[in-house]
């Protein structure tokens, strides 16, 4: 398994017969092997999560399909899947689950080639300062609801937001899914241009019990 960071919470996950992409909207990716079968993964349509230049692979790749939120305009055809929040799907050889985004779209929970993966999207405790008391207490139930859902479950590999804008909260929805779950390895994301911020949020104490499962690494290989 290798696992590409292209950018904020976009990653290339390379199995041996799959390839998994989550939420690309820019920057160059790796060379894909066109004997592995590619599944283009976009969580909601927001301009960070989702680019209709993704259909330019089905141009480059013989063998692509994708799994889409189900509000992102798409024709219909045999190789996309629109996906529901809170759904289930057995296609083309992959188990899809899907949870309810705390902003737009869903979470995905994958399993391919006998290996699960989560990528949340935009599926996160979105805590603000200055927000409204009744706002934020509404993201907190609503993400925990659906933390709750997956409550010790394992994954192999889960790409999960620490947004350093959320500055002193943003590692509160990451941390609460490392103890909700079992996870072998862990991908911070939604880091827009600040992946140093990002990534300063590890040294934080509330993070020291789980250092040894996340990876910071931009190309990792396990």
């Amino acid at each position: 398994m290798k696992i590409t960071h292209i950018c904020h919470s976009c990653f290339l996950v390379e199995l041996d017969h799959t390839l998994l992409l989550f939420d690309y909207f820019q920057g160059p990716l790796p060379p894909l092997d066109a004997e592995k079968t590619l599944f283009v993964f976009s969580s909601h349509r927001h301009h960070d999560h989702y680019s209709p230049a993704v259909w330019e692979l089905n141009e480059s790749h013989p063998n692509v399909f994708y799994v889409l939120d189900e509000n992102i305009p798409a024709r219909r055809s045999a190789n996309v899947l629109p996906a529901a929040p809170r759904s289930r799907y057995d296609w083309q050889g992959l188990h899809i689950e899907t949870l309810r985004s705390t902003d737009e779209g869903c979470a995905f929970l994958v399993r391919a080639e006998g290996l699960w993966f989560y990528h949340a999207g935009d599926l996160n405790w979105w805590h603000w300062e200055g927000e409204p008391d009744q706002q934020n207490a509404w993201h907190d139930k609503a993400f925990h609801e659906e933390l709750d859902r997956i409550r010790g479950r394992f994954f192999d590999a889960a790409f999960v937001p620490l947004d350093p804008r959320q500055e002193e909260n943003a590692w509160w929805g990451f941390v609460d899914f490392l103890k909700a779950c079992r996870c072998d390895n862990v991908f911070p994301m939604h880091c827009f241009d600040n992946r140093a911020g990002m990534l300063a949020y590890l040294k934080r104490p509330e993070l020291a019990p789980y250092l040894a499962r996340i990876r910071a690494e931009e190309v990792w290989q396990g």
